[in-house]
C-alpha cells in the first residue's frame, strides 16, 4: 500500500440542529487532542447553525448527504420509521454511517457520532488505523448486542466465525477508504437488503451497528477490534452521571481532568447532556 500522506485525514460524523452542542465540543476536543480537520453531513442543521461553523470552525466543514441511488433508497426505506428514545433523534440517518464513510474526501477516515467528546490520545487511534480498520467494543449493553440468528440465514456468511461475536459499537470507528473498500461495502450490503426486506431489518441489531458486525464477520476482520474500553467508553462508566454538567463548547478540558482513564467518552445510551442544564 502507498504511504498516505498524515494531512491526509480526518474525523467524519454527522449532524442536525439537536445535536449542534456536540458537533461544537466534538470540534473542540479535535484541535485539543490532534487537530485534524472534522467533517459534517448536514442532517438538519439550521441556517443559523452552519453560519455559525462557517464563522468559528475554520477546520469543520458542511457536507450534503450525497444524493446517491443507495442513499435515496436507505432514507426512503426509513424516513416513516417511529423515533427513537432521544428528543428529536430520527432513524434513517442512523442506517447512513457506511454511506458516508465511503464518500468522504479523505482517506484515513475516523468515524464518531457527535454524543461524544475526546479526552485524549486522538493521535493513536490514527496510528492504530495504519495496520487495517478499527473497531471499538461496546460496554454499555453487550448483552444486547448480537444480531439474531435469522440474519445469518437470510444473509449467510462462508466462514467459520461466532454470531455473538464481536461485541462493538459503532459510535468509534476507523477507516483507510481505500484499502477498505470491501470491508465498507460489507457493511452496506445488510443495509440495502434491509431497505427492501423486512426480515433482513429486523434481524440487524441496532441499525446499522449490526450491519457492521455483520461486515466484520464476513471479511474475517474481528482481530481489528480493540481490546480496550478507552477509546469509545460508555459514560455509564465514568463518574458524570453523578454531577451535573454545564455544557460548554470547551468542555472537553473539564471532562479530561475528571475522566482520567478514558480516551474517548459517549453518551450512548443515555440524554445528550446538554439538554439536561
Amino acid at each position: 500500500m502507498t504511504d498516505t500522506p498524515a494531512n491526509d485525514r480526518c474525523i467524519v460524523t454527522l449532524c442536525d440542529s439537536h445535536y449542534f452542542p456536540g458537533l461544537e465540543s466534538l470540534y473542540y476536543s479535535i484541535q485539543a487532542s490532534c487537530p485534524v480537520p472534522l467533517l459534517c453531513f448536514d442532517v438538519g442543521l439550521t441556517d443559523a447553525q452552519k453560519d455559525s461553523i462557517a464563522h468559528d470552525y475554520p477546520d469543520l466543514q458542511v457536507l450534503a448527504v450525497p444524493d446517491t441511488e443507495e442513499v435515496r433508497q436507505v432514507i426512503t426505506a426509513f424516513q416513516e420509521m417511529e423515533p427513537v428514545g432521544k428528543p428529536g433523534k430520527r432513524v434513517w440517518p442512523l442506517w447512513l454511517c457506511p454511506f458516508l464513510i465511503a464518500a468522504c474526501p479523505f482517506r484515513r477516515v475516523i468515524w464518531m457520532d457527535c454524543d461524544l467528546v475526546i479526552l485524549r490520545h486522538l493521535d493513536r487511534l490514527f496510528d492504530l488505523l495504519e495496520q487495517g480498520p478499527v473497531f471499538t467494543p461496546e460496554n454499555l449493553a453487550p448483552e444486547r448486542t448480537p444480531n439474531k440468528p435469522a440474519l445469518y440465514d437470510l444473509l449467510p456468511i462462508e466462514r467459520a466465525f461466532k454470531p455473538e461475536s464481536p461485541c462493538i459499537n459503532a459510535g468509534v470507528s476507523g477507516w483507510d477508504t481505500e484499502r477498505d473498500r470491501p470491508v465498507l461495502a460489507a457493511y452496506r450490503y445488510p443495509i440495502l437488503r434491509a431497505c427492501h426486506d423486512l426480515a433482513v431489518r429486523d434481524a440487524i441489531a441496532w441499525h446499522d451497528q449490526g450491519a457492521l458486525i455483520w461486515a466484520i464477520q464476513k471479511t474475517g476482520m474481528e482481530p481489528r477490534v480493540l481490546d480496550t474500553l478507552a477509546f469509545n467508553m460508555c459514560v455509564k462508566h465514568t463518574g458524570l452521571l453523578n454531577t451535573p454538567l454545564s455544557w460548554r463548547p470547551d468542555i472537553a478540558v473539564e471532562l479530561a481532568e475528571r475522566v482520567p482513564d478514558a480516551c474517548v467518552v459517549h453518551w450512548n445510551g443515555h440524554r445528550v447532556p446538554w439538554t439536561l442544564t
